[in-house]
């Protein structure tokens, strides 16, 4: 088969996208992309694949999973206006803390050209969004490694890091967009609703991606994180809590009775 025109081997559209080809091949690993091959055994994409790849790389961006990606785009999750409604809250929270610095630095430049010099309030000032911002996040990374010290052994560690799981500390737009949608439907909704269990469903399908679907695994995983939902470094910079796992394990329940997805020992 003869390739022209828009069809880009392998490297061209590596180059083209960013990317490696290791990636290209991870795609289509996950189903989420298929190359062709030329007379001479060439792997090669064509405009159907490389507008595909344009969408894998603009999800990628908004911070879903691979496995996440492949549902968007085989039509497995419909509303996927809701999660990019959700991801859109994220970043207009993060738009606000940066507009705070960005105020902050203008009125310390403006100073600086009238006055010709800063105190130590002004600096102090001017670094203290910065400062909080690093802080908490060692805080976070200190309370959970102690965490999941005590539950975790160094298989399990490697298991989950293996995964792609990298821990309650650091930042996953995929469970920030779960967390949220949970809390909406906590707050104006029955934990049996179609749309309860399908964020359950979803939910723990996250959970078993990083387990494996090890229930011993699962059971410690899900010990830790209530353990550190009840940690100080963690109540301070979240609103959602024990409940809200609560909420979703009462649904995963209501959706194991409804036969929407099967009951792994000590998932719920």
């Amino acid at each position: 088969m003869t390739k022209t025109g828009a069809y880009l081997r392998s490297a061209e559209a590596a180059r083209r996208f960013g990317v490696s080809g290791k990636a290209l091949r991870l795609y289509e690993t996950h189903g989420l992309l298929r190359a062709e091959r030329t007379i001479a055994g060439w792997r090669v994409y064509g405009p159907e694949q490389i507008a595909r790849l344009h969408q894998i790389i603009a999800l990628k961006s908004f911070g879903f999973p691979l496995s996440r990606i492949a549902q968007l785009l085989s039509g497995g999750l419909s509303d996927l206006a809701t999660f990019l409604a959700l991801h859109e809250d994220v970043l207009r929270q993060e738009a606000k803390r940066v507009d705070v610095a960005l105020r902050l630095l203008s009125a310390a430049r403006l100073k600086l050209a009238r006055h010709g010099d800063l105190s130590s309030d002004d600096l102090m000032n001017l670094t203290k969004e910065t400062a909080m911002t690093d802080k908490r996040t060692e805080d976070l990374s200190a309370a959970y490694q102690a965490i999941a010290t005590k539950h975790f052994t160094s298989a399990d560690q490697a298991t989950l890091a293996a995964n792609g799981y990298q821990g309650m500390d650091k930042p996953d737009t995929d469970w920030t967009l779960l967390h949220q949608e949970a809390t909406r439907l906590m707050q104006t909704g029955d934990p049996r609703s179609p749309a309860a269990m399908d964020l359950a469903r979803r939910w723990m399908g996250k959970v078993f991606e990083a387990t494996g679907g090890d229930p011993a695994l699962t059971r410690k995983v899900r010990a830790v994180a209530r353990e550190a939902n009840d940690h100080p470094a963690f109540t301070s910079v979240s609103s959602t809590g024990n409940e809200l796992m609560d909420f979703v394990s009462e649904a995963y329940g209501a959706a194991i009775s409804a036969g929407i997805m099967p009951s792994p020992d000590g998932a719920a």
